[in-house]
């Protein structure tokens, strides 16, 4: 995992990211805990103060988050309550385990105060979050961090999360402690791809040679109905025989169009078709040199957005992003579902098209600043 870290705090709350115990104060106040029950794949280990003991290590099913507590720790003394969960889900198709995480937080109620993204080289976002939540009239903070690795039995990965919780009284106390639990762990049997699904190479050569990673589920078709100013293709993401995501690219000339947003006007007249659509986007924006990760990519244009049509009963989330090279536009346009607390396709999208922007011309993952 790489060190890019994008860090929002809250006055109010302290959120400690560097550790400064001194080694003999950990080794005084703190044990290796080792998880070793069931299957192979889930066993972790945790750094835990010497107070804090399991307390349950048989699998629980929370079927409100899809979720299977497989670890609780807690304090056995009269010190201040605290308390230490380790959950995971199994699923299919790649995700930022970011992504995955914010989407349990907004179902349990969590209120993030403060986060920390860590950008993987070819992994996807990461996440270190403080919460709050009102519990019978009590303020629990709660630290929580994410893992995620290829499942070898069943395909698909196993996101994984730990959380250190707290009362709000004790927590400025407790925030070193918290913060040593949850960025001190990891799997014992940890495999080689730290990824849900396996990657396909995509190449084409309508402007010039270029490749790009796309997941595995994801099928790719060329639209023969082109003449020669353009190359279209469309990848698709089919479950159960139901479309839940497209990507549309289209690559050009440079000469074809002045600048990217005559491209991107071009692209969404498609859109007029439908009488009542609603197409909201946010402006044109470059990315700066310095947020681009791919460092064979030097010029990228991001714009988000939702498209609604009444009539149709469509409503989809919208993202866009255009790469110029010295020879070509590349237009890469992904619709689909919106978030939402029932499925995971809204983040099931964004990482595909997070993968092909990251892999252009770069199937080492390679990164502008590592």
């Amino acid at each position: 995992m790489m060190k890019n870290e994008i860090t929002k705090g809250n006055k109010d709350y302290s959120f400690p990211v560097e550790q400064t115990y001194t080694k003999e104060y950990l080794q005084k106040n703190f044990w290796r805990c080792l998880y070793t029950t069931g299957e192979e794949n889930l066993h972790y280990w945790v750094i835990l103060p010497q107070n804090v003991k399991p307390n349950k290590l048989e699998p629980i099913n929370i079927s409100e988050l899809s979720l299977i507590n497989i670890g609780q720790y807690v304090r056995e003394d009269n010190s201040p309550y605290l308390e230490v969960q380790v959950a995971y889900e199994h699923d299919n198709y790649e995700m930022n385990a970011s992504d995955w995480l914010k989407k349990k937080l907004a179902i349990m109620g969590e209120e993030i105060i403060a986060e920390r993204i860590i950008k993987g080289k070819s992994t996807g976002n990461y996440i270190d979050v403080l919460c709050k939540k009102n519990v019978a009239g009590t303020n629990i903070i709660s630290r929580y961090t994410v893992l995620k690795d290829y499942n070898n039995r069943k395909g698909g990965a196993n996101y994984f999360c730990i959380k250190a919780t707290c009362e709000e009284d004790s927590y400025e106390a407790l925030s070193l402690t918290m913060f040593q639990i949850v960025t001190n762990w990891d799997l014992i049997h940890k495999s080689d791809w730290q990824m849900a699904e396996l990657l396909t190479p995509f190449m084409d050569e309508f402007v010039e040679p270029i490749k790009f990673f796309v997941p595995h589920s994801w099928e790719a078709k060329y639209n023969t109905n082109t003449d020669n100013s353009f190359s279209n293709y469309v990848f698709e993401h089919t479950i159960d025989g139901k479309n839940k995501g497209v990507i549309n690219c289209f690559f050009y000339k440079t000469d074809e169009f002045e600048n990217a947003e005559t491209l991107i006007n071009t692209q969404l007249d498609r859109f007029k078709i439908i009488d009542d659509l609603k197409l909201l986007l946010t402006p044109v924006e470059i990315v700066e040199i310095k947020d681009i990760q791919n460092p064979y990519i030097n010029t990228l244009y991001n714009i988000a957005g939702t498209l609604d049509s009444d009539i149709e009963s469509f409503h989809a989330n919208v993202t866009i992003a255009v790469i110029k090279t010295s020879k070509g536009w590349y237009y890469f346009e992904s619709i689909g579902p919106k978030p939402n607390l029932q499925n995971n396709y809204w983040e099931v999208n964004k990482r595909c098209i997070q993968i092909m922007i990251n892999s252009f011309n770069n199937l080492k993952f390679e990164v502008r600043y590592s």
